[in-house]
C-alpha cells in the first residue's frame, strides 16, 4: 500500500468532510425567525397573568399593575436547532409609561451528557433585560454552549486555546446544547403599574462565523492586529493607530473633571455623613439592626464596591503553534520583543500601556487606576490587583487587599495536604514576604488565602488520600481516624469489603477507589473531612494574625459547587468575612452561608460580558450589549445591598482578557477596560449611578 497515497488522500477527505459540514453555516440566513407571532398556534405558547393578543405588528402583552406574568412559547417539533447561529434574540416594543424588566429564560436538553428532558434535571439559561418606555430594543440571549457539543462547530479545530471563537461561538465546560432548545420562556416580574409591550419577533441572530471566514479563509488569517485586537470587526472605542491612544488621554481627562467622585466617601470610602462606631484603624465587621456592615478604620460604615485586577493590564497570549492568527508582532530579538515575550507568550496588554504611557507605564497606571476608581465609584482593591498600595501617598490611596497562594503539597486539585508541616511552613514563608511593610497599614482591607480550592466531599478526599501508593501525612491522619473509630483492621475489612492484613499494609498500598463501599465510610469520612477544614482554616488564621494582627482574614473565594455545608461552617469559625465567587445574575436571596451562619459574606468575582466589542467570549456573567452589562452590573449592586448578610461586591476583572485566549483558553469581555486600555465607558456610567449612592441606597431610613 502507497502511504504517502494514504496519508493524502486522508487529508483530500477531512478537508472536503470539513467544508460539506462547514457548508450549512455558510448559507444560513443572517436572521431567521423560529416561530411566527402573528401567525401563532394555541398549542405553541402558554400564558400566566398575561393578556396576549395577536396582530399584524406581533403580539400585544398586557399585565395588570402588580401581577408577575410570564409567557412559554414551544417548538412545533421536539427542538429548535440553534446551532447555525450566535443568539436567540427578542425584538420588544414598551408601550408602557416606564422602564419594564423581562427575564428570557431558555430551557433546553443536553443528551450528550446524558442529562435534561426530565423533570429532575430541567435545564435553563437566563437572562435579564431592561427596555425605556416608547423604547423598541433587540435583547440577544448568549448562549454558552456545552464543550461537549464541540462536534457542532467544526470550526473550532482552527481556534485552539480559544473558549470564545470568531463569530461568537462560545465552548465552555458547561452549558447549553444548542441543538437541543426546547423552550423559551420571557418573564415578566411584577411592577407597580400597568406593563404594555408588543412582542415583534422572536428569531435567531447572527451567523455563527464571521463572513470572510466563510468566503475566504485565506484573507481572514491573521485575524489579530498588532494591538490584540480583532482585526474584522468594527466598534467603538477599537484602536487603529497610535495616535488614538492620546485622544484617549484627553476623552478621560476630561471625564476626570465632570466626575470627581461620590459625595458620600471618605478618604477610605466609608460613609462619611453616616453615623460612627468604634475607630480601630483597621477594617472590621459588625451587624447594626440586623443588617451586617463593614466597618473603616476610622469607625464609618463601609460597603465594597471592588474590583479584581485593578491596576493591571497584563494581557498576555500564547503565540507558539498560532503565530498564524496575529499580524504587526516584533522580532523575538528586537528591543520591543524582549520586554513583551515571555515563555511563549506576547503581552499585548503591556505593550499598549508603553504605546501609551511611555517609560514607566506600570507605575503611571497604578496612579491613573486609582483615580480611576475614585470616578467609578470603586473603593475596593480586589483580588490579583497591584498590592503596593502602601507606597503610595495617602491622598492617594484606596482600600486594597492581598491574595496568597499555597497549596503544596497538594492533596487535591488546588487543595494542600493540611497535615503536612511543610505546609504551614511554605504559607508562613509567602504570608511573611507578601505581608511586609502592610501588616499595620490602615488601607489593608483584607487577607485571602488561595482561590477557588477543590474541596470535593467527604467520600472523594477520602478515597483520593487512600488511593495515594505511599505513606503521606494526610493518609497517615485518615488511618489514625479510621482506628479510633473502627479499632482493628478485621472490622474495616468486615465493613467495606477488603482484605488487608494490618493498618501497616493498609498504609503503604494504592487503594483502588472502586474496591471500597465509601458509603458505610460516611460518618468516619466526615469526621476526618472536618478534621482537615479545621486544621486548614486554623492554621491560617494564625498566620493571618501573626503578621497582619487585627487585619481581615477574607477566606478562600469559595465557587460553584465546592462549597458545602461543611467547610462553610467551619470555614465561618475562623473568618472575619466569608467570600464567594458568584457567577450569578443576582444575590439579593444568594443561599451561601446557611441561615444557621450569621457571618457577613462578600462577593469576590462576578460580572457580566457581551459580544459586541470585538471579543469572542462573555465571561461566565454574560449580557445583551455593553449597556445590558451596565443594567446587569447596577440590578446585581442593588440586590446585594438589600442581602442583609452581603457587605461588598467585587467585579472580576479590570481589563479583558487576550481576544486569542490566556493559557487556560479565556478570551473574554469581563472588563471595565479593554487590551488596549479603551474605557468601557456606558459601563462605567452605570457603575457610577448605584456606586455614587450606596450609602444613601442600602440605608434609607434606618440610620
Amino acid at each position: 500500500m502507497n502511504k504517502t497515497l494514504t496519508h493524502r488522500s486522508f487529508y483530500i477527505f477531512s478537508l472536503v468532510l470539513l467544508i460539506t459540514t462547514l457548508s450549512s453555516f455558510y448559507l444560513v440566513q443572517e436572521d431567521e425567525d423560529i416561530i411566527s407571532l402573528t401567525r401563532l398556534q394555541e398549542n405553541q405558547f402558554t400564558t400566566e397573568n398575561i393578556v396576549a393578543t395577536t396582530s399584524n405588528e406581533g403580539l400585544s402583552i398586557f399585565i395588570k399593575k402588580g401581577e408577575k406574568g410570564e409567557i412559554i412559547f414551544y417548538p412545533n417539533e421536539d427542538y429548535w436547532d440553534i446551532t447555525t447561529h450566535k443568539f436567540i434574540s427578542i425584538e420588544l416594543q414598551n408601550n408602557s409609561t416606564e422602564i419594564v424588566r423581562f427575564d428570557p429564560v431558555i430551557s433546553y436538553d443536553n443528551p450528550r451528557r446524558k442529562i435534561g428532558n426530565s423533570k429532575k434535571h430541567k435545564l435553563t439559561n437566563k437572562h435579564i433585560g431592561f427596555i425605556n418606555p416608547k423604547e423598541t430594543l433587540v435583547y440577544n440571549c448568549v448562549l454558552i454552549r456545552d464543550k461537549v457539543t464541540v462536534d457542532d462547530y467544526p470550526q473550532a479545530q482552527e481556534f485552539p486555546g480559544m473558549k470564545g471563537i470568531p463569530g461568537g461561538v462560545i465552548l465552555n465546560f458547561a452549558g447549553v446544547d444548542a441543538k437541543h432548545i426546547k423552550g423559551i420562556k420571557i418573564e415578566f416580574p411584577s411592577q407597580e403599574f400597568e406593563q404594555k409591550l408588543m412582542l415583534k419577533r422572536i428569531f435567531k441572530h447572527k451567523n455563527a462565523l464571521p463572513e470572510l471566514y466563510t468566503k475566504d479563509k485565506t484573507s481572514f488569517f491573521p485575524f489579530i492586529n498588532k494591538y490584540g485586537q480583532y482585526k474584522h470587526g468594527e466598534w467603538a472605542g477599537k484602536i487603529t493607530n497610535d495616535e488614538q491612544f492620546k485622544e484617549a488621554i484627553d476623552k478621560e481627562a476630561l471625564a476626570f473633571k465632570k466626575y470627581t467622585g461620590s459625595k458620600e466617601w471618605n478618604q477610605y470610602g466609608g460613609f462619611s455623613a453616616g453615623p460612627r462606631y468604634e475607630a480601630t484603624g483597621s477594617f472590621r465587621t459588625q451587624k447594626i439592626n440586623n443588617k451586617w456592615w463593614l466597618i473603616d478604620p476610622t469607625g464609618h460604615l463601609f460597603w465594597s464596591t471592588g474590583i479584581n485586577g485593578a491596576g493591571k493590564l497584563s494581557v498576555s497570549t500564547p503565540i507558539n503553534k498560532r503565530e498564524h492568527f496575529f499580524e504587526g508582532l516584533p522580532n523575538k530579538d528586537s528591543e520591543e520583543g524582549k520586554r513583551f515575550y515571555k515563555k511563549g507568550s506576547y503581552n499585548h496588554g503591556a505593550a499598549n500601556l508603553y504605546r501609551k504611557y511611555g517609560e514607566n507605564s506600570e507605575l503611571k497606571y497604578t496612579e491613573i487606576s486609582l483615580q480611576r476608581m475614585k470616578n467609578w465609584g470603586l473603593n475596593t482593591l480586589g483580588g490579583w490587583s497591584v498590592e503596593n498600595i502602601n507606597e503610595f501617598e495617602e491622598s492617594k490611596r484606596l482600600p486594597y487587599t492581598v491574595i496568597i497562594h499555597e497549596t503544596s503539597p497538594e492533596i487535591n486539585d488546588k487543595f494542600p495536604d493540611v497535615f503536612d508541616p511543610q505546609w504551614e511552613i511554605n504559607l508562613e514563608e509567602k504570608l511573611k514576604k507578601k505581608l511586609y511593610g502592610k501588616g499595620n497599614d490602615p488601607f489593608l482591607f483584607g487577607i485571602y488565602i488561595n482561590n477557588e480550592i477543590h474541596w470535593g466531599t467527604p467520600n472523594s478526599i477520602a478515597s483520593n488520600v487512600l488511593s495515594k501508593g505511599k505513606l503521606s501525612y494526610a493518609k497517615q491522619e485518615y488511618i489514625h481516624v479510621l482506628r479510633e473509630k473502627l479499632k482493628t483492621i478485621e472490622a474495616f475489612n468486615a465493613l467495606v469489603g477488603t482484605t488487608f492484613e494490618s493498618w501497616k499494609e493498609l498504609a503503604i498500598t494504592h487503594v483502588d477507589k472502586k474496591d471500597v463501599k465509601w458509603s458505610l465510610l460516611e460518618e468516619t469520612n466526615t469526621k476526618y473531612y472536618t478534621l482537615m477544614c479545621e486544621t486548614y482554616f486554623q492554621i491560617s488564621k494564625k498566620l493571618v494574625s501573626k503578621y497582619a494582627p487585627n487585619k481581615m482574614y477574607i477566606g478562600c473565594r469559595w465557587h460553584g459547587n465546592h462549597k458545602n455545608g461543611i467547610n462553610t461552617k467551619v470555614g465561618a469559625k475562623y473568618l472575619d468575612l466569608l467570600s464567594f465567587n458568584a457567577y450569578e445574575n443576582e444575590v439579593e436571596f444568594y443561599p451561601h452561608p446557611s441561615k444557621e451562619i450569621d457571618k457577613p459574606f462578600i462577593i469576590s468575582e462576578f460580572n457580566f460580558g457581551a459580544l459586541d466589542a470585538g471579543k469572542f467570549f462573555t465571561g461566565l456573567g454574560y449580557a445583551s450589549t455593553q449597556r445590558n452589562r451596565g443594567e446587569k452590573y447596577v440590578n446585581f449592586v442593588q440586590g446585594a445591598l438589600r442581602n442583609p448578610k452581603c457587605v461588598g461586591v467585587h467585579w472580576f476583572m479590570w481589563a479583558n482578557s487576550t481576544t486569542a485566549g490566556k493559557g487556560n483558553g479565556e478570551n473574554a469581555n469581563c472588563g471595565v477596560v479593554s487590551m488596549t486600555d479603551q474605557i468601557y465607558y456606558e459601563l462605567v456610567g452605570y457603575m457610577r449611578k448605584i456606586n455614587y449612592h450606596i450609602y444613601n441606597y442600602r440605608t434609607g431610613v434606618e440610620l
